[in-house]
């Protein structure tokens, strides 16, 4: 069976797991869903910062 893949929503809260960036502190992995850039990343804010995350190191909360 295939799981279905949510679509997220501008503002949702995520939890991020990949590796660490200039700035990222492992204490603190939540940052905001912004918008999709391509299919397998994310614009988030991180600490008042716009970064391109993978989305599959996210999870939403």
């Amino acid at each position: 069976m295939i799981k279905r893949e949510k679509k997220l929503v501008p503002g949702q809260n995520l939890r991020y797991s990949g590796k660490g960036f200039p700035g990222f502190k492992k204490e603190q992995p939540y940052m905001v869903f912004v918008d999709y850039k391509g299919v397998h990343q994310l614009v988030v804010t991180y600490n008042d910062m716009e970064v391109v995350v993978n989305k599959y190191h996210t999870e939403p909360i």
